[in-house]
């Protein structure tokens, strides 16, 4: 039986063109265009930051047309100026922050967002270059809260809890937020303070004064009107309102007017969540006793007496039904 051969050089171009593929992924086809025939050994076997400068010049430059010229700059221009035809500028550290991608090209918007976090300078520039491995998301995450006015020393604070890139671009928003009404020593001391991002996400909303109440005290049905009285009473009740994410969920929820806490200091001690009901009012959405007892019918029965002279303030016996799952969830 006759079986075709495959001629040696059929099987090398076409190892060769899967080495491409795999190096240069979403620039396969571009950098076969540039470093035609026997030049792509020049692509092959060039150093790793190297090879993502071509292609930090290509996610600028893709779709132009490939010639002579494209090959000569490309191949014997320095690293710094293909950049700086690339971006405009070459922002310190950027050169060996391309070392650190390894062999495989990046998808475009990372070497785009590279540029942007090292641009900024700082000392988020200074953690891209100093990590070990960067992440593709997390650069672009970082990139986009870069030119967000958040001080050095704020930053500093924030970086050495060493926390996911996700979690550091959101705390960031938020102070940058929060920057305009509050000093840089305010801030540091709720980062230093929290250390974990719940806690610092606490101390930051604690910043922010309490709304008015929906009702004012009566009797002992206390409005709760600061987050440092909400803070003490879960920890007087023992509760998740001590600190953390729950605690920064709570006084979110209240900023925002969605929530009010009060406590009753009656024969049974009992802390009550008061929750908006569109443009109705408010409706009793949660009650619990110290460390998330349940409160005794005979207090809630107590409580609905004292507020029936409240008109925007329903009080459900046995919870508040349908109100309670549209408007607490």
């Amino acid at each position: 039986m006759h079986r075709e051969r495959t001629s040696p050089s059929s099987n090398r171009n076409g190892s060769e063109k899967s080495i491409i593929a795999l190096l240069a992924r979403q620039d396969s086809a571009q950098v076969q265009k540039i470093w035609q025939s026997e030049r792509i050994n020049e692509y092959l076997f060039a150093a790793d930051n190297r090879r993502h400068t071509w292609h930090a010049w290509l996610a600028i430059h893709g779709t132009v047309t490939y010639d002579a010229e494209t090959y000569r700059f490309l191949t014997f221009a320095k690293s710094r100026q293909i950049l700086m035809d690339a971006f405009g500028s070459c922002p310190a550290g950027m050169m060996s922050a391309l070392g650190k991608f390894g062999p495989f090209a990046r998808p475009k918007q990372t070497y785009v967002a590279l540029h942007q976090v090292l641009s900024a300078g700082g000392p988020l520039a200074n953690h891209a270059c100093q990590s070990g491995k960067i992440d593709d998301d997390d650069l672009v995450s970082l990139a986009s809260v870069a030119s967000l006015p958040v001080s050095n020393r704020v930053m500093r604070a924030l970086l050495k809890c060493k926390m996911p890139a996700p979690v550091l671009v959101e705390l960031m928003w938020v102070i940058s937020r929060l920057t305009p009404m509050h000093n840089e020593q305010e801030l540091v001391r709720t980062i230093v303070q929290g250390r974990q991002p719940g806690a610092i996400l606490a101390n930051l909303f604690s910043l922010t004064p309490f709304p008015q109440a929906p009702f004012e005290q009566i009797g002992t049905l206390i409005p709760i009107t600061t987050a440092e009285q909400l803070r003490k009473t879960g920890e007087e009740f023992g509760n998740c309102l001590r600190d953390g994410e729950e605690l920064a969920y709570a006084l979110a929820s209240v900023q925002s007017g969605q929530r009010y806490f009060y406590r009753w200091n009656g024969d049974s001690l009992a802390l009550l969540s008061f929750c908006k009901c569109g443009p109705a009012g408010w409706i009793l959405a949660e009650r619990s006793g110290p460390r998330n007892a349940r409160v005794p019918e005979a207090a809630i029965t107590r409580i609905a007496e004292v507020l029936t002279d409240v008109p925007n303030v329903f009080v459900g016996k046995v919870g508040a039904g349908m109100l309670q799952w549209i408007c607490a969830r």
